[in-house]
């Protein structure tokens, strides 16, 4: 697989979007490791001339990953009740329960929490305006997680 600044940016961009630390590949003599913060991408490639004892090794640095921005809110959140997979609309194609900047009141269906084969609709327990949603559709979620930051 080859690892050009594109797909390196990507790469670094599903680690701060998904709260991943580090994340390595290594195929066929191309060894790439991202770790999130203040370090530089590491990518190494071993090329792989006449049969040596030893393979040169050619490491390239590659931008560093800037940390990501964590603004703790102090708004408040609908958490996730249970673990499961996260779903903004009843059905595939169908419009999300709400999206940010709509105003939603106490008791309405905000999205649905799949558990063990089971739709579980999360509702809101509170009245407010959707700031900010933070997960994505089909995204796994723990109990507990945030899942919209309303005020």
């Amino acid at each position: 697989m080859k690892f050009d600044i594109q797909t390196l940016k990507a790469l670094a961009k599903s680690l701060n979007e998904n709260d991943i630390a580090e994340f390595s590949y290594e195929e066929e003599g191309t060894k790439v490791t991202l770790k999130r913060g203040q370090e530089m991408i590491q990518q190494t490639t071993v090329v792989a001339s006449a049969p040596v004892m030893a393979a040169p090794v050619v490491q390239q640095q590659v931008a560093p990953v800037a940390a990501p921005i964590v603004a703790e809110s102090t708004l408040p959140a609908i958490t996730s009740p249970m673990v499961g997979t996260f779903y903004a609309s009843n059905q595939p194609g169908a419009p999300a329960f709400v999206k940010e900047g709509d105003t939603i009141t106490e008791g309405q269906v905000l999205c649905i929490v799949e558990a063990m084969k089971l739709m579980n609709e999360v509702k809101s327990d509170k009245s407010g305006k959707i700031v900010k949603v933070l997960v994505k559709n089909g995204e796994p979620v723990k109990k507990g997680d945030k899942l919209f930051i309303i005020e």
